[in-house]
């Protein structure tokens, strides 16, 4: 959704400027082009090398810098962004914006373009207010400016009160609210299981499957782009990171449930994906050193590994999104299933079918709902279906 859009971050003087990196370095990880602007007093706070390696790009600070077209830049600017960000946006930027001040580089610009623009406010909550503040806010909104509302807290000057920067992923999400896009998961909380689990027989060998887990991270990155606050429970996979989705990172099934749990326990999640491959049997003794071949009986003792699911269901309200890897009566096995562990839907695919199931960057699946509605999606690449899962569902839950 924000791949290579052209988005201008205007960092001016307030202690948040630090938190301005963070932004810039999500944006990058998406792919998009960032070109960063400074004011003098921006400057005293985060210094612009900072962005510049961030960014790869120069960063403005001057409205008249030496260079051929010394004082144009802007004017070249307003053609050719996306979208504008002020983070952190001072009382004072507010208060340029809303009076048509032009005085440096970034109420310069301001003034100059028409592209979509967002304010993120960070200051003592006396100046938010302060009815100047409130006067300009008014009527950059009236003009059809984004100005977010700063968040209670703790604020540096160790008052307490509204002024401090919203967080992380509200901006994140406000940012993808400029290009029309719509978030109806905006405000739920989303954890997702994904990848195998490794159950150890020793130090070096374990019982496992070909889960990749690409599945389940492209639903987590799904979920995080529709606005949910996510969190992502993974077995061993070689995946990178989701930018933006707390990443908690096990190993067997039992940690796998304990995380689970404790995720649960910590915040009240309004979908549950399940999407690991979690092992269905575990060594009953594995050995704490490395078994010798000559020493290894001719027969694995193996126990039932926790039936996961089962063992939370009880445990959250959330709406629970099972899945079902089959080989043979597909249908007849996920609806079995669905009911047997309590979900509210089941997405079943195949791991006999070419280019779906395991170790694919493509899956064709069916989902199943227990009000009865049930669709087929074709095969195509994981991150597309992932998205036409949350249609399906977000549809099923509004009929």
């Amino acid at each position: 959704m924000l791949k290579n859009k052209n988005i201008l971050i205007c960092v001016t003087g307030s202690i948040a400027a630090y938190k301005s990196c963070e932004v810039v370095r999500l944006l990058r990880k998406e792919d998009v082009n960032v070109q960063v602007m400074m004011t003098p007093s921006a400057q005293k706070f985060v210094g612009k090398a900072s962005f510049a390696a961030l960014t790869n790009n120069e960063v403005i600070t001057d409205i008249f810098p030496d260079s051929p077209k010394a004082g144009l830049e802007h004017i070249e600017m307003a053609l050719e962004l996306d979208a504008i960000v002020i983070v952190p946006a001072t009382a004072n930027i507010l208060c340029k914006a809303a009076s048509g001040v032009a005085d440096d580089i970034i109420s310069t610009n301001l003034s100059v373009c028409e592209q979509p623009t967002l304010f993120v406010p960070a200051m003592n909550f006396r100046m938010w207010q302060n009815p100047a503040t409130m006067d300009a806010v008014e009527k950059l909104r009236e003009r059809g400016r984004i100005v977010m509302d700063p968040e209670m807290g703790k604020l540096a000057s160790l008052h307490e009160g509204e002024g401090r920067l919203p967080a992380i992923d509200t901006i994140m999400n406000s940012i993808r609210s400029l290009f029309k896009h719509e978030l109806p998961l905006l405000g739920k909380k989303v954890l997702v299981s994904a990848g195998p689990t490794r159950e150890a027989i020793d130090p070096v060998r374990y019982i496992s499957n070909r889960s990749s887990g690409k599945m389940g991270y492209a639903l987590a990155e799904v979920a995080r782009d529709l606005g949910a606050k996510v969190t992502i429970v993974s077995g061993p996979v070689s995946l990178p990171p989701i930018p933006e989705v707390e990443m908690v990172m096990v190993e067997n099934a039992i940690e796998m449930l304990s995380a689970l749990e404790n995720s649960l326990d910590e915040q009240d999640a309004d979908y549950l994906i399940m999407a690991a491959a979690v092992a269905d049997f575990q060594p009953a003794n594995p050995s704490g050193e490395k078994l010798k071949r000559s020493n290894i009986v001719a027969s694995l003792e193996l126990v039932s590994a926790p039936d996961i699911l089962k063992t939370i269901n009880s445990q959250t309200e959330a709406s629970i999104i099972a899945f079902a890897l089959e080989t043979q009566n597909g249908t007849a096995e996920a609806k079995r299933k669905m009911a047997d562990k309590g979900a509210d839907f089941i997405v079943l695919n195949y791991a006999n079918e070419a280019g779906a199931g395991f170790e694919s960057n493509t899956n064709r699946v069916q989902i199943f709902s227990k009000s009865g509605a049930e669709k087929e999606l074709k095969k195509d690449r994981k991150d597309r279906i992932a998205k036409r899962i949350f249609d399906f569902i977000l549809l099923d839950k509004n009929r």
